[in-house]
């Protein structure tokens, strides 16, 4: 090999060395910059669901105040309910909002959240309906089961802090302790505000605490306590979060909490308790306030750490940019003042025959304007690798084609299983083996109980679903050398290993029974328990006849419809 394109060989090798290197130290480092933008992003979520739960958390002292009031309730407390509700509503939106501006889609977030606003809906609704009825009729048992349904709510917002939380650690590792502090502190403020929601029932009535109620406020004391211990557990280093942790033992665990046992203590003595649900709500309320103040500090110190990690992230992406282009830079000018008129024109020729000889049609054949030699061979390679390629994006869509229509001429569009067209070609083959080696052939020919009322109550989407369900669900049962069909609308044909009568009667009870005994999710979140009438034929090797099975088949399906269906004749 010549010194000169020697020289070329171990140019190109070192360019392409650097332009791997630096193209592989970028795409991580713009990565980097993505994940952490994005958990910048993510932890802003996780700060408007944390105060979605706080505000759920924050409706229910109205609530407590409409539930404790005569009927209809004080004007005054109807609108503290309204208020309440308004900017429950606006958090929840600003969530959502948050949620549709991301830079990454969060379809599970939204779907929770709409399901979110229609448990809210029926709750409010439950406790309007409660509030509009006479003092007399809100017995305790009612007061406790609609606390219970606004108690409910937070479980769900908290799944979606959760998410996110996770979502955020798993790019700040470093921040997962701050994020289950804030977890703590919003944990802290919903078990605070269900103390006073469990003596919603005893403010209301007058009544002394029932028994179950100050197990429930002694277990909630207990959980608060556990919490504080763990906010407290280690200092932390941000002086804002220590000063609020300080506020927070000041306010509620002094004041908050002997207001909780100054009417357990009336409820003890049989005293009256000296303020309704309303007045109670007013004096406890404003002493959860230092908890959201030690969640929020929390959650800053997390979000300019973030911040933090981010703007840097942004300056090693900004570096790595400048010293890949300024070596390249470099590279490019030495090989243009030494090489420009000797190796370039050969290299372009060699990496052009390498490629196309390699099969590499995607690199593409520099063409230039010069008449030599060269440049005629270069247009050449040009127009072989046009060819090439026209050849080749010829045969994929053939291939493309051939495979669509296979797939598309024996499988059902809906269900991806076989077709009747496909059960024929099939059933056919099998029942010539089945003459030829005088084996027993069977048929199982069944379809789905009462399908239209499925299309009729839930729609057709959710008779899809049913269908494709079932399908998948069958396919589970079946073992190998057992064919499944999808023979036309809700019914369906199976064609059992060669078997006689008694053993394809078991495969149908089988699958009978599969899909008895587990309803189908359906998208809108119903539970569809649907069944099955099974007809099943059977012939020995000599007399075997895909039709007659078929015919056999379809009148034990009618005896199984006729005699009560969700069962298997034969």
């Amino acid at each position: 090999m010549k010194l000169t394109r020697l020289f070329a060989v171990s140019i190109t090798l070192l360019a392409v060395l650097i332009a791997a290197m630096l193209g592989r130290i970028l795409w991580d480092e713009w990565w980097q910059y993505r994940a952490v933008r994005d958990g910048v992003h993510t932890l802003q979520l996780v700060q408007h669901a944390m105060r979605a739960a706080e505000q759920l958390s924050v409706e229910r002292g109205p609530v407590n105040g409409v539930l404790g009031d005569a009927a209809p309730p004080d004007p005054v407390k109807a609108a503290r309910l309204r208020s309440a509700r308004a900017a429950t509503d606006l958090a929840l939106a600003d969530l959502h909002a948050a949620l549709a501006a991301g830079p990454a889609p969060h379809s599970e977030a939204l779907a929770a959240q709409a399901r979110l606003s229609k448990t809210l809906a029926a709750a409010r609704a439950s406790v309007d309906r409660l509030a509009a009825a006479p003092p007399a009729e809100r017995t305790p048992a009612r007061l406790t089961a609609v606390v219970e349904q606004m108690f409910a709510l937070i479980p769900q917002e908290m799944e979606t802090v959760d998410g996110f939380s996770r979502a955020t650690e798993r790019v700040y590792p470093q921040l997962a302790q701050v994020l289950t502090k804030a977890h703590y502190a919003v944990d802290l403020r919903e078990y605070a505000g269900r103390i006073g929601s469990r003596l919603t029932p005893a403010l209301s009535t007058g009544l002394p605490l029932r028994e179950e109620e100050r197990r429930h406020i002694e277990f909630l004391r207990g959980r608060i306590e556990q919490l504080r211990q763990l906010l407290e557990a280690s200092p932390d280093a941000d002086g804002r979060v220590t000063a609020a942790l300080a506020d927070m033992d000041e306010d509620y665990f002094d004041a908050g909490l002997a207001l909780v046992a100054q009417v357990e203590q009336a409820s003890r003595d049989g005293r009256p308790y000296g303020m309704d649900t309303a007045q109670f709500a007013q004096r406890y309320v404003p002493h959860m306030a230092p908890i959201v103040a030690v969640r929020d500090a929390l959650l800053q110190a997390a979000l300019e750490q973030a911040q933090r990690s981010h703007a840097a992230a942004g300056s090693r992406l900004l570096l790595a940019c400048l010293t890949g282009a300024s070596l390249l830079l470099a590279l490019s000018l030495l090989l243009l003042i030494v090489h420009r008129r000797v190796l370039r024109p050969l290299l372009w020729v060699t990496r052009a025959l390498v490629n196309l000889g390699d099969g590499d049609l995607i690199s593409e054949v520099r063409v230039p304007t010069r008449r030599d030699e060269i440049g005629v061979l270069l247009r050449a390679l040009a127009r072989l690798r046009e060819s090439s390629i026209a050849r080749q994006q010829l045969e994929a869509e053939r291939g493309r084609l051939i495979e669509e229509l296979k797939h598309s001429a024996d499988t059902d569009y809906l269900t991806g299983i076989l077709n009747r067209r496909a059960f024929t070609v099939a059933g056919n083959q099998r029942v010539r083996r089945a003459r030829e080696d005088n084996l027993s052939l069977a048929v199982i020919l069944f379809d789905i109980d009462h399908f239209k009322s499925v299309n009729d109550l839930h729609g057709h989407d959710a008779g899809d679903q049913a269908l494709m369900r079932i399908a998948a669900r069958v396919k589970l049962e079946l073992r190998d050398g057992e064919v499944l069909a999808r023979y036309g609308g809700e019914e369906f044909i199976v064609m059992p290993a060669y078997c006689d009568l008694p053993a394809a009667r078991a495969v149908a009870e089988r699958i009978r029974g599969a899909i008895a005994a587990e309803p189908l999710p359906l998208a809108d979140g119903h539970l569809l328990r649907v069944t099955a009438s099974f007809g099943v034929a059977a012939a020995d090797g000599t007399h075997a006849a895909l039709d007659d099975l078929l015919r056999e088949a379809d009148l034990a399906l009618y005896r199984a419809k006729h005699n009560g269906r969700d069962r298997v004749e034969g």
